[in-house]
Order: structure tokens, then sequence, then C-alpha cells
């Protein structure tokens, strides 16, 4: 046989091996695949998870508090000390987590709102409106420090998270991937500003209201403590005179009798001594 022909079919043999062997590469990666989308949710919040430097600095070196004496207050020695940890939340919250593991009744945290107006640092840098992985590093942010802040709990504890509707439904899947479902508690809706007090008068609608997520550690392993005292009739001190009969209509297969102003009078009497 010619050393050309050798050549030749030497290079065809050649292409037809790394052929087979790219072919049994793609058909692993198929598989791979197929039982992670098997393992996946189908229902849930799915984001490019972006690596951050704090985290994997932390990874392969443990963050060691500092005590700085010169900036110690304190107002009477026989009180608990309390502890005001400045620097990288991640930093914090890994320490806390080999010293303080679900001992924390209470957690509170105000997150950057990601309004692409300089409020959110991500590696350093500012994340503005424009940046397309915009929500996925935010999501990526929160996700690592949830999972910390969870362990801290204790299993009647509970965590308040401060946002606004420009991460409020994010925040509100994340928690409820991280914490469960079953244990939201509530949500208050607050008033933050008045609408002739805003900050951005070019807007249409003025933004007021910012939420609080509330979840706890354990399903209904936190329980408020509510105020409450005995109900009896000594705070009643009302009485209403009916001065003209109302007008009777049906409301929901009820009948109901409305009264309009000046058919009726209220009066304030001694307390507790209405009597119905």
């Amino acid at each position: 046989m010619a050393k050309s022909e050798k050549e030749q079919k030497f290079k065809e043999h050649s292409r037809c091996h790394i052929s087979n062997l790219e072919t049994r590469k793609l058909k692993d990666e198929v598989e791979r695949l197929k039982k992670e989308l098997k393992l996946k949710k189908k229902y849930g919040l799915v984001w490019e998870d972006k690596p951050e430097e704090v985290v994997e600095m932390c990874k392969k070196k443990l963050p060691v508090l500092k005590d700085v004496k010169n900036k110690e207050i304190i107002t009477d020695k026989n009180k608990p000390v309390n502890l005001l940890i400045e620097g990288d939340n991640y930093h914090a919250l890994s320490v806390l987590n080999y010293t303080h593991a679900k001992k924390i009744d209470v957690i509170y945290i105000d997150p950057p709102y990601n309004t692409g107006n300089k409020d959110f640092i991500f590696n350093d840098h500012y994340v503005d409106k424009e940046d397309f992985y915009r929500h996925s590093k935010w999501l990526s942010f929160m996700e690592k420090r949830l999972k910390l802040a969870k362990n801290l709990l204790k299993d009647t504890g509970v965590i308040f998270i401060s946002i606004d509707d420009n991460e409020a439904a994010q925040l509100k899947m994340l928690m409820d991937q991280i914490f469960g479902e079953e244990n939201f508690v509530n949500a208050f809706y607050v008033q933050v500003r008045y609408a002739q007090k805003t900050l951005a008068e070019i807007s249409d609608y003025q933004k007021l209201i910012e939420q609080v997520l509330i979840y706890s550690r354990t399903k209904n392993g936190f329980k408020p403590n509510k105020p409450s005292e005995e109900y009896d009739l000594s705070k009643f001190k009302y009485r209403i005179i009916e001065k003209k009969k109302g007008k009777k209509i049906d409301l929901g297969g009820k009948k109901v009798e409305i009264f309009l102003p000046g058919q009726y009078q209220i009066i304030e009497e001694k307390a507790g001594s209405v009597i119905y």
C-alpha cells in the first residue's frame, strides 16, 4: 500500500474515533441533563447563580472578629454586652454561624432594594438598571446570606425582611424556597412616605408603601406575644338613639336597616352604664 493511502486511511480512522468520542460525550451530557431536569422543581424561582468574591474568599479563609476597645460604649457594667459588627454581612453571618447557630430569637434585615440607583454593590461594583444580570446578582447575593441567617434562628425564631416592589415578588419566592412556604407568617405593608413629599416627582405614580416579609424557622414554632385584656362591658359608653326609621333592604340574604345622617343620634354616657 502506498504511503499516501496509509496516511489517508489513518486520517479517516482518527476522524471516526474523534467523532465517536464526541458522540459519547454528547449522549452522556444529554443523560445528565435529563436526570437534572427530573430532580428540578416544576414550579419555583430560577436564576443564573453569579459567583461572589467574598463568598469564595470565605471558603478558603475563616473571618475573625477583632475587638476595637476604643469604640466601646459602656453605661452599666452590670448589664449584658451588645455587639456591633462592622463589615461585610456575609463575613458577620459566617462568624456567627460558628458561635450562635440556632441561638437567635429575632432577625431583622434591611437589604439593598436593587432599585438600580446605586443602592446595591456586587463584587465591589454598583449594579445599575441596565445590568442584564441585575436580578440574578441580587438573588445570588440574597440566597447565600438568607441561608446563613436561617441557620442562626432558634426553632421558635422569626425573621423580618424589609423590601419594596423592585424585588418583593422575587424575595417572596426565594423565602418560600429557603424557609418553606408553610413558614410564611405574614406581610406588613408600611407607608413610608407621603404622596405630597415623594422622592420622585417625575413619576406618574408615587411609591408610598413598602413591605416587611415575616417567616418563622419552623412551622408553628413562632408565637407572637400579643397583649390581651379581659373583655367586659365597662368600656361601652355610647348609646345610639333612632330618631327616624331607616331604610330596610336585603343584603346577602339578610334584612338590613340603613340609617342616614339625621336619622340617628350618638350619646356618650358614663362608662359601663350602657346596657344592651
